[in-house]
C-alpha cells in the first residue's frame, strides 16, 4: 500500500487532520529550537557548557514531573469525558493541587541546590538547577493549561503554547550568545519563557477559575493523578535520567558530546509523540463508550504511517549529522558511530512509542506502573554498569539495549492487557 493511501485512511477525520498538522508544526519548531540550542551553546560556549545545560534541562523536566503529581493526566482524562459545565470545577481543583505541590517541592530543591551543592555532579550544575527551579511553579501551572487544551481537543492552542515556549528560549539563548553574556544567564531562559506563557494563559483561561469545588473533588483528582503519576515519573526518568547518571561518571565535555548526538537520535520519538498527543483523548473516549472497532481502524492506519515516517527520518538524520559534524567543532568529530549505534535501539521503540499512554487512557494504571517500573530499573542498571565499565561507548550501548527492552515491555503489556496490537 502506498504511503499516500495510508495517510488518507488516518486523516479522513478533518478534526484529526487539522490537529495533527498543528502538532506537527509545533514539533517542527521544537526540533529546530532544540537543534539551535545545542548548536549555539556547543559552538559558542563549548561541549562542557552544553553538557551542563542539558543536565540542567534533564533535572528541570524530571522535577516538574515529580511536582505535578500526575495532575495533567487527571485533567486530560476528566475534561475529555466530562461535560462543559463541570470544567471550571475540574480545572480549578487540579490547579489548586498543582499550586500546593509545586511551591512546596520547589522550595526544597532551591534549599538543597543553594546550601548542599555537593549533591550534584558539579558546582555549575548546582547553580543551573537553582536558577531553573525558580520557574518550575510557572511551568507546572502552564502544563495545567496545556492539559486542559488537550482535554477539549484544542490541539491548536496546545501547539501554540509549546511553540511559544521554545521560541522564547531560543531567542533568549541567541541574544546571550550574540552579546557574549556569561553562560550562567542561559538558565534564565526557562523563567522568561514561562512568565510569558503564564501571562497569556491567564488572559485566555481566566473564566476557568472558581473556588466552588469540594474536598472530594481534590481527593478524586489527586487519586487519579497519583495512580498515573508513578508511570509518568518513570517515563520521564527513562528519557532524561541517562544524562544525569553519566554526568557523575564521565566528564562534562563527554556529556556535552553525548547530549548533542542523542538529541538527534531521540528526535525519532517526535512524530510518534505527535500521534500519541492527538489520540490520547480518542482512546479514552472509545474505550469508555466501547466503540473499539472505530479505534482499531484508526490505530491500524497510525501504525502504517508511523513506520514509513520513522524509517525515512532515520536515514535523513544520519546523512544530515555526517555533513554537520564534518564542518562543526572538533570536539564533536567522530560521533557519527555513536549516533548510529544509539539509533539501532531507538528505532524499534519509536515504531510503537505512540502507544505509550494506551494503558493510562484505558484505565489500566496498575499495569502501566509495573511496565514503566521494570523499564526504569533496567535502564538505570544498564546505564550505570555500562558507563562505569566502558565510558562513553558504554553509555551509548545502554541506549541501544534500553530501546529494545522498552519495545518488548510496551508491546507485551499493551497486547496482553488491552488486546491492542502495536505492531
Amino acid at each position: 500500500m502506498k504511503l499516500e493511501n495510508k495517510l488518507s485512511g488516518i486523516f479522513k477525520d478533518k478534526k484529526f487532520t487539522t490537529d495533527t498538522l498543528w502538532l506537527i508544526s509545533s514539533q517542527g519548531i521544537l526540533i529546530i529550537s532544540g537543534f539551535l540550542v545545542n548548536l549555539i551553546i556547543g559552538y559558542q560556549f563549548g561541549a562542557a557548557t552544553l553538557g551542563v545545560f542539558n543536565q540542567v534541562l534533564g533535572f528541570y523536566l524530571i522535577l516538574s514531573t515529580f511536582f505535578s503529581l500526575g495532575i495533567n493526566n487527571s485533567l486530560i482524562q476528566k475534561i475529555s469525558t466530562g461535560d462543559t459545565q463541570s470544567h471550571p470545577v475540574i480545572f480549578s481543583s487540579n490547579f489548586a493541587i498543582t499550586t500546593f505541590s509545586t511551591l512546596l517541592f520547589s522550595g526544597a530543591v532551591l534549599f538543597i541546590s543553594k546550601y548542599s551543592p555537593t549533591v550534584f555532579s558539579s558546582p555549575e550544575l548546582a547553580f543551573g538547577v537553582f536558577i531553573s527551579t525558580l520557574s518550575l511553579p510557572l511551568f507546572n501551572w502552564n502544563k495545567n493549561f496545556m492539559a486542559y487544551a488537550t482535554g477539549i481537543r484544542n490541539q491548536k492552542l496546545f501547539a501554540n503554547i509549546r511553540s511559544l515556549r521554545w521560541l522564547v528560549i531560543i531567542g533568549f539563548i541567541t541574544f546571550a550568545s550574540l552579546n557574549s553574556i556569561d553562560s550562567h544567564w542561559l538558565y534564565f531562559s526557562f523563567l522568561v519563557s514561562e512568565l510569558v506563557i503564564f501571562a497569556l494563559c491567564l488572559l485566555s483561561f481566566s473564566k476557568l477559575f472558581t473556588v466552588n469545588f469540594k474536598f472530594s473533588d481534590l481527593k478524586n483528582n489527586l487519586s487519579f493523578g497519583l495512580k498515573s503519576f508513578t508511570a509518568e515519573v518513570f517515563s520521564i526518568l527513562n528519557d532524561k535520567l541517562d544524562l544525569i547518571i553519566i554526568g557523575y561518571l564521565i566528564s562534562n565535555t563527554e556529556v556535552g558530546v553525548y547530549s548533542f548526538f542523542i538529541f538527534f537520535a531521540k528526535s525519532l520519538y517526535i512524530f510518534p509523540g505527535i500521534l500519541q498527543q492527538n489520540i490520547n483523548p480518542l482512546i479514552g473516549k472509545h474505550w469508555n463508550s466501547n466503540t473499539m472497532d472505530e479505534l482499531y481502524i484508526t490505530l491500524k492506519n497510525i501504525r502504517n504511517v508511523n513506520v514509513a515516517i520513522i524509517l525515512i527520518q532515520a536515514v535523513g538524520i544520519l546523512i544530515f549529522y555526517k555533513v554537520l559534524t564534518d564542518f562543526y567543532k572538533p570536539e564533536f568529530a567522530g560521533s557519527l558511530g555513536y549516533l548510529a549505534l544509539s539509533m539501532a535501539g531507538i528505532i524499534p521503540f519509536a515504531l510503537i512509542s505512540w502507544g505509550g499512554s494506551i494503558l493510562v487512557m484505558t484505565g489500566k494504571l496498575k499495569e502501566n506502573i509495573i511496565r514503566t517500573f521494570l523499564v526504569l530499573v533496567f535502564s538505570i542498571l544498564s546505564t550505570l554498569v555500562l558507563t562505569f565499565g566502558f565510558g562513553m561507548m558504554g553509555a551509548v550501548g545502554a541506549v541501544a539495549i534500553n530501546g529494545i527492552f522498552y519495545f518488548l515491555m510496551l508491546y507485551g503489556f499493551v497486547k496482553s492487557v488491552t488486546g491492542i496490537r502495536l505492531v
